[in-house]
Order: structure tokens, then sequence, then C-alpha cells
């Protein structure tokens, strides 16, 4: 009887705390998000990115706020996030293309206005250096800016001097359902 009521009591408590051990920061501390303004067009700003937990799961979530710095508006400009592991090795990074403002507000970004917007994905990363960058811009015009490889590089260099590899700087693939 006393084993049924202490099997019952650990079980109610195990349940009770499942949701506090899933939630344990699944981050490095010291993890690094770097913003590398390469367009004349858009200034990032406030990059962050981390495994939130949320809706009974972690999950990776980037944000990012990025303010119209050229002449006339913005229709679309894409984000590349290039990402690192610990040992400065090139991980799949991401590509976010933002229509106008950010996701809900597709009107195009006036010169001098700003917005911000997030990407959340399905699962963990272990990213410990992550830099964004602005790859491409098109102006209400019809004008596209695209960066320049060269120039890419030897910023990446400036800002971060301890990858000696920086792999790919252009946008990866989605990865494909069965991988």
């Amino acid at each position: 009887m006393i084993s049924r009521l202490v099997a019952s009591i650990l079980l109610i408590i195990s349940i009770a705390f499942a949701p506090v051990v899933h939630a344990i920061d699944s981050n490095y501390p010291d993890r690094k998000a770097i913003v590398l303004n390469t367009c004349p067009l858009v200034q990032l700003s406030d990059f962050s990115f981390g495994n939130k937990y949320a809706d009974r799961r972690n999950r990776f979530e980037q944000n990012l706020s990025w303010k119209n710095t050229g002449p006339q508006p913005l229709s679309a400009f894409e984000i590349v996030v290039l990402k690192y592991d610990a040992f400065d090795q090139r991980l799949i990074g991401s590509r976010w293309v933002i229509t106008g403002h950010n996701s809900a507000d597709w009107e195009p970004l006036a010169p001098e206005q700003a917005s911000s917007d997030g990407t959340i994905g399905y699962g963990t990363e272990e990213v410990f250096t992550a830099i964004a960058y602005v790859r491409a811009a098109r102006l209400a015009d019809g004008t596209v800016w695209r960066v320049s490889e060269a120039q890419l590089i030897n910023d990446l260099k400036k800002v971060a001097p301890g990858i000696k590899d920086f792999g790919s700087t252009k946008p990866d693939p989605k990865p494909q359902k069965n991988e």
C-alpha cells in the first residue's frame, strides 16, 4: 500500500516537473550574434538567436531589426545567416526574404523607416556563432543591389577573425523532407 502511494507521488512529481526539465537552457552562454552591414540600402541591428522553449518544445529562433537607409522604398531584401558550431565549422545557414516591412506587412519599406521580425525553426540547433548580412535588395523602381563576394569575405574576416574558413557565403538550400 505504501509503495503504491510513494509510486503515485513520484509519478505526479515527475509529470509536474517534466516541462521544467525540457525548458532547460540549451544554448551556448557565450554565443555570438554578429551583424555585418554590407548593404548601403539596409542597416541591420539587434540580431539575436537561440533555442527557446515554447509550446511544449524547444525550437531555434532568430530575431532581427532593420532600417531603410536608401533613397527610395525597399520592395524586398534577402538576409543570409551564416551559422558556425563551437569549433568554427560551417553549419547549414538560413535565408530569409523580407518582403516590405516584415512578414505581416508587405508594403514597401519607405526611406528611414524601420521594422523587425523573426523566424522560428522546427527543432534546436547547436549554433555558437551566427553572422547576419543582406545579400540582395530590391528597390521600388526595380533596381536590384547584390553583395560583392570579395567585399563580403573581407568584411567577414574583420568581424569574425577567429573563423579561418567561412565556407560558402551563399544561402544554403532548404533541407529535403527525407534528409
